[in-house]
């Protein structure tokens, strides 16, 4: 009986970890690039006999990991030649506050005083070489492939990379990835790249999901929270009531 008190409880610390990341998805759901996260559980259910050959059951609930999804968002057509998307899978690469190098789907780019090419938050946009990308002239475009060429003449290539593994990639407080094991997941060009020059990618984050799950989630925390005081209740009983006779 007390094996129920654990896991109602803890069925309730997961269901409030996961309202956690239904918020962050819900915040997002309007963020160029955003890729959604999901809470993974893992739960462990032992059943055997003790000592005395009582039939005993052990159930053990952990927060496995956030995973994060990765699949295509919505195409939003703008018209602005630095508005850039990536049609195939890969990552823009950007140079972080701290000199390293990140990955990012949101393709809202501009061009500071200097003319480097930069993305909204100002952070420089590297290419094929990690080296920033510096645009003078009137026509620049896009090509598919990552070429980009400045007035009629190719200036420089994107850096965008694509990874063995992506499930190691994390999200950072500045809103960029970052790679958790470079050694054993390295960047590498993708087999295509796709850049889509005038468009943007928007979240796949979708709000209206996101609310119908925590909607749900709050029942089964209910549901867990009722189930709690139940065993409470029979406890309790059993100590004021039955250790009378």
């Amino acid at each position: 009986m007390v094996n129920g008190l654990y896991t109602a409880s803890r069925g309730m610390t997961n269901i409030l970890a996961k309202q956690d990341v239904h918020a962050q998805n819900l915040a997002n759901s309007s963020t160029n690039g955003f890729k959604m996260a999901r809470l993974v559980n893992k739960t462990e259910v032992n059943i055997g006999r003790n000592e005395d050959g009582e039939l005993k059951q052990k159930e053990m609930q952990n927060l496995s990991e956030v995973f994060t999804s990765f699949t295509q968002g919505p195409m939003v057509r703008t018209g602005n030649n630095y508005d850039l998307a990536l049609s195939n899978n890969g990552f823009f690469t950007v140079e972080a506050a701290d000199g390293t190098t990140r990955y990012t789907r949101n393709g809202g780019m501009s061009l500071n005083s200097y003319g480097e090419l930069v993305t909204l938050s100002g952070k420089r946009v590297l290419d094929d070489g990690g080296a920033p990308i510096t645009l003078k002239g009137d026509s620049v475009q896009f090509l598919q492939d990552g070429g980009i060429f400045v007035d009629g003449k190719k200036t420089a290539t994107l850096g965008v990379v694509d990874f063995p593994d992506s499930r190691k990639l994390r999200y950072g407080q500045d809103g960029l990835f970052g790679n958790t094991d470079p050694e054993n997941n390295p960047a590498m060009p993708p087999k295509a790249v796709g850049v889509m020059q005038g468009f943007l990618e928007g979240s796949n984050a979708d709000p209206v999901s996101i609310m119908v799950n925590m909607i749900a989630d709050f029942r089964n925390y209910e549901a867990d929270q009722k189930a709690l005081k139940a065993v409470d209740d029979t406890l309790h009983q059993a100590v004021t009531d039955v250790g009378r006779v």
